[in-house]
């Protein structure tokens, strides 16, 4: 494989962590919507959400456009392989974002809701549990190496315990992000009952998440064990470290870093499994290697990504720092083109 290769390889795993980490806390808000008890929740939900649930989706498009254009071969396999949970992730994508631009612009301030837009408001909820589900249970069943780049049995594969329980890990995993993130922006607001609200979800999201992460280590394919504990080690060690470190933080009430402990404890994960699974793309299948474009191709494509990649960094961070959840505060119903 190419030095060129080896950099789109790079940028996939970076796109797919920055899509955890920050997507996937979009998605956790989801799940917190849906299980919301109070309108102070949901609305401190809206707040955070509003301005950059669109910019996160970014990250996903860096990567198909990298397997795209960098592993053709790789994108056709895993394209058929996974073809039922990557419909359904991409179905309840869609069907997340315009529930719920529809229910924030069917509450108007003050004023009676539009009809139906208590029911978008479950969509949204229902497609932000679905999706991260559906992706995990795709990284679950690509792990167990059954799955086939010629396709045959669109659900057959899923249904296993490895795919179903990394489905639930994915779930737990956006949760427990979410959770520490609001828990955080409601500091910013100052609404001590939402600090303990998502704290307390936060502490039990991590509880859930580590649960199924032992759940799952009995039904690993032995090779996959066998290079976790090995090349996978370091990664999943300071998963774990930080896992640890983050529950610590939050039950101290240090907030800001109990964040950054949290995405490091997602992104070590995530990083430990791409660690475990390299060279394959579907283990004993197709390597990385040979799904590779030439480097004619890959070249440029790499040039073009890091290009989009240094216009894009700046601008995503300008937007995080700017669009705050306490500059929002006197609108809890932001939501994009606002």
């Amino acid at each position: 494989m190419s030095a060129a290769s080896a950099g789109l390889g790079l940028v996939v795993v970076v796109g797919l962590t920055a899509y955890a980490v920050l997507g996937g806390a979009d998605f956790g808000a989801g799940v917190w919507d849906l299980l919301a008890r109070r309108r102070a929740q949901r609305d401190l939900l809206a707040r955070a959400m509003g301005p950059v649930w669109e910019a996160n989706h970014v990250w996903l498009i860096f990567v198909v456009i990298t397997l795209f254009s960098g592993f053709p071969a790789a994108f056709a396999a895993l394209s058929t392989a996974l073809l039922g949970p990557l419909s359904l992730a991409l179905l309840g994508i869609v069907l997340r974002g315009a529930a719920f631009v529809f229910r924030q612009y069917g509450a108007p301030d003050g004023g009676r809701p539009v009809r139906g837009t208590a029911a978008w408001g479950r969509v949204f909820a229902a497609s932000s549990v679905i999706t991260p589900f559906a992706l995990g249970a795709a990284a679950g069943a690509l792990s167990t190496g059954r799955v086939s780049p010629s396709g045959g049995g669109v659900w057959r594969p899923f249904v296993a315990p490895l795919p179903l329980l990394a489905g639930g890990l994915a779930v737990a995993c956006c949760a427990y992000l979410a959770a520490v993130y609001l828990a955080r922006d409601a500091e910013r607001i100052g609404d001590a009952s939402l600090v303990r609200d998502f704290r307390r979800r936060a502490i039990a999201a991590a509880v859930v998440a580590g649960a199924l992460a032992v759940a799952a280590l009995p039904v690993l394919p032995p090779q996959l064990a066998g290079r976790l504990t090995t090349v996978g080690a370091p990664a999943v060690g300071l998963s774990v470290l930080a896992g640890v470190a983050a529950l610590v933080l939050l039950w101290r009430r240090h907030l800001s870093t109990a964040r950054v402990a949290a995405a490091t404890a997602v992104a070590t994960l995530l990083w430990g499994w791409v660690a475990a699974l390299y060279p394959w793309v579907i283990p004993g299948r197709l390597s990385l290697g040979d799904a590779a474009a030439p480097p004619t191709i890959a070249g440029p494509v790499l040039a073009v990504l890091l290009a989009g990649l240094t216009i894009v960094l700046p601008c995503y961070v300008l937007l995080i720092r700017t669009l705050r959840p306490e500059e929002l505060a006197g609108d809890p119903r932001s939501s994009p083109g606002r």
